[in-house]
């Protein structure tokens, strides 16, 4: 029994120092190999590398990877490596977006590796640099696709050649850019119908011009062809339309903004009513177009040079702008000038974004960026499509006020035609237009005078008097073909054309006696003698008004003196030579 127990203490005992020898040694070799915790899903992570190292031999080191926000970079860090992960993530085609406010930032990183990663192998393996960059909006975007591999990619990693700091890793951002066939993104194509249609108003400027030949409308379309640049520039379009550098890309965009805050200043001091604008106004806004130009040439000349001087320097003199503006505008406004309240609706939206950027740019030392691209298209087109109303809404008053001129004249030109007490015609719209009226048709004149009409002034009055001649301009009825004209004092004349002229002219001459009654009220008899002449349409061809007058004159004398109430006429005809031979060369010929 004792033996037994004995016997079963040293099996127990020799298991329990075979377990001990086992286990310590796994201990120490679990402890000892114990695997990285691996990368977070859809995670970015970064790690900085030196020149000797590749990107396979620091995928496999999860200990070398961080995961959370970048601080500085090691002394000795010549590169840096992003880490994007595909897991979880709904991406099909990766490619990487660029985020770049200025082309000197991409230069100094545009030369990078871009790798893919399967299964914590390197599958591909290649470097880039500017030519492989495809421009997007807003421009200071550029994209690059990832190399195309076959299966499923668990990450995709970039290597930075020289990065300046770890800030770099908020400049880059993976995208899906499975539709590749597409030359241009949906803000892109946004962008592309914007300027089409800002092009529209340009043109009606320019028709806008021909008609009024005032300056304002050249500023308008000139500020809608800077607009269309604008948003070309910024959308990243015009490497879509021709070969640019990126340089010159960047002086585009920002000249032409400065250009168009010129452009739209001068465009007001031109447009608002000359007398709702004082000097001060107007040199003001001629004030803050000059800064504009200014700070433009300051920015793309010393910007990538000089650096962040530049940059403040440029957004305090926009908050000078801003206020002379505003300054410029208090005036026309308090005059109650209706092209600056158009003005003020047009600029609203492009004053609040730009003074959101230059408060955020100063005030905040530029580390709260305002880009806003989307709403700065829509600003622009706003500001071009309410300028352009204004621009129609000033032609139309302008239009209005030449057509109430021109009606204006047209009647004070027909006043001048017409005599002020009977309303025919007076002698000298007859003599004006003589010339015009005989090649229409108009080639007999009669002249009618009153019968001892001084008598009935001296008897009547002059109040009566007025009274008769009236009702007998009114007698004479001048019609399509009938014009009749008050020569003076009691002589009429009636200019007539086509046949029966002197049947036309003596009936109206033998209603003088009964108009005259009506006109006195009483039986007194007043008679009228006329001279007629009537002339052949190709009789007397160099006959001006005068000679006519004369003709007819001589035959109203000679009724006067046969003892008047009556009419002398003549019929002037043309007498041609016969083309065929005469009788007495026939009888010679006999």
């Amino acid at each position: 029994m004792r033996g037994g127990c004995v016997e079963k203490f040293a099996r127990l005992w020799v298991a329990a120092i075979v377990l001990l020898l086992v286990a310590v040694p796994a201990s120490v070799r679990a402890e000892t190999f114990t695997a990285p915790p691996a990368f977070p899903s859809a995670s970015v992570c970064h790690a900085a590398v030196t020149a000797s190292e590749t990107v396979k031999d620091i995928v496999l080191d999860r200990s070398r990877w961080s995961c959370d926000t970048p601080g500085t970079l090691a002394d000795n860090a010549q590169q840096l490596l992003l880490r994007f992960d595909l897991r979880g993530s709904a991406i099909e085609t990766p490619g990487l977006l660029i985020n770049s406010h200025t082309y000197r930032e991409i230069d100094q990183f545009a030369r990078f590796q871009l790798s893919s990663i399967s299964g914590q192998e390197v599958i591909t393996d290649n470097w880039l640099s500017l030519s492989d960059l495809t421009p997007t909006s807003p421009v200071w975007k550029t994209r690059v696709v990832a190399p195309p591999v076959s299966g499923d990619l668990e990450a995709v990693v970039v290597r930075i050649d020289a990065p300046t700091s770890a800030g770099v890793i908020d400049r880059f951002e993976l995208e899906d850019t499975a539709p590749a066939a597409m030359l241009a993104n949906a803000d892109q194509l946004i962008a592309a119908v914007l300027c089409g249609l800002l092009i529209a108003p340009a043109l009606f400027g320019l028709g806008y011009f021909r008609v009024l030949r005032t300056s304002f409308p050249i500023y308008h379309s000139l500020y809608c062809l800077l607009a269309v640049v604008q948003v070309a520039a910024l959308a990243g379009l015009l490497p879509l339309m021709m070969d640019i550098s990126r340089t010159a890309q960047i002086i585009i965009l920002h000249m032409s903004f400065d250009l168009i805050a010129a452009t739209s200043t001068i465009f007001a001091a031109s447009f608002i009513e000359r007398d709702k604008i004082n000097a001060l106004s107007r040199r003001m806004l001629y004030g803050v177009a000059t800064l504009a130009v200014m700070l433009g040439l300051m920015r793309v000349t010393f910007g990538l040079t000089v650096g962040m001087p530049i940059a403040v320097a440029y957004y305090a003199g926009y908050a000078v702008f801003l206020g002379g503006l505003a300054f410029a505008l208090i005036h026309p406004l308090r005059c109650g000038s209706r092209a600056t309240l158009f003005l003020v609706l047009s600029y609203l939206p492009l004053i609040l974004i730009g003074t959101a950027r230059v408060g955020l740019a100063l005030l905040t030392e530029f580390e709260i960026r305002f880009h806003a691209v989307m709403l700065q298209h829509f600003a622009l087109s706003w500001q071009v499509v309410v300028s352009a109303l204004a621009v129609a809404d000033r032609f139309m008053l302008i239009k209005r006020d030449r057509d109430s001129a021109r009606t204006a004249a047209i009647l004070m030109e027909r006043a001048s035609e017409r005599d002020v007490l009977t309303g025919v015609y007076n002698r000298r719209i007859i003599t004006e237009r003589y010339e015009r009226l005989r090649a229409q048709g108009f080639t007999s004149l009669a002249l009618i005078d009153l019968d001892h009409f001084k008598a009935i002034n001296d008897t009547f009055g002059h109040t009566a008097g007025d009274k008769v001649l009236c009702a007998v301009a009114k007698a004479l009825e001048p019609d399509s073909e009938t014009v009749v004209i008050r020569m003076g004092g009691e002589e009429f004349a009636l200019l007539m054309r086509g046949r029966g002229a002197f049947d036309r002219a003596e009936h109206r001459r033998r209603m003088v006696p009964a108009a005259a009654k009506a006109a006195l009220g009483n039986d007194h008899l007043l008679t009228a003698s006329m001279g007629l002449v009537e002339l052949q349409a190709d009789a007397m061809p160099d006959a001006d008004f005068a000679a006519l007058y004369e003709r007819a004159d001589r035959l109203l004398y000679e009724a006067k003196n046969t003892g008047r109430d009556r009419t002398v006429s003549e019929r002037v005809k043309v007498f041609r030579t016969r083309k065929s031979v005469n009788r007495r060369e026939r009888r010679v010929a006999a």
